[in-house]
């Protein structure tokens, strides 16, 4: 079987092409200081559009439901980019 990235002969049984991923380089806490990153990246932006509402409508009910949940996903969303990011840049 041939490593459709590299083009190296590779191990039928093999998960990964030893050719690809080498050494590993990149270490397990470099993989998760990503997803850190991309979920504070994300709780920033998420950030943004809250201080608007709130500033916008005031604190009634339906809207502070609203402006929390933002960051909530925004935050999620950055952690997941963050990881799926540092994974693939994975060396």
């Amino acid at each position: 079987m041939q490593c459709a990235k590299c083009g190296q002969e590779v191990p039928a049984d093999a998960i990964y092409c030893p050719h690809c991923t080498g050494d590993r380089k990149t270490t397990d806490r470099e993989v998760i200081r990503g997803g850190i990153r991309g979920g504070a990246i994300g709780l920033f932006l998420g950030m943004l559009p809250t201080v608007w509402l709130l500033f916008q409508f005031g604190a009634e009910r339906g809207i502070k439901a609203i402006a929390f949940a933002v960051p909530i996903a925004t935050f999620t969303t950055g952690l997941i980019i963050g990881l799926v990011k540092a994974k693939r840049d994975w060396k």
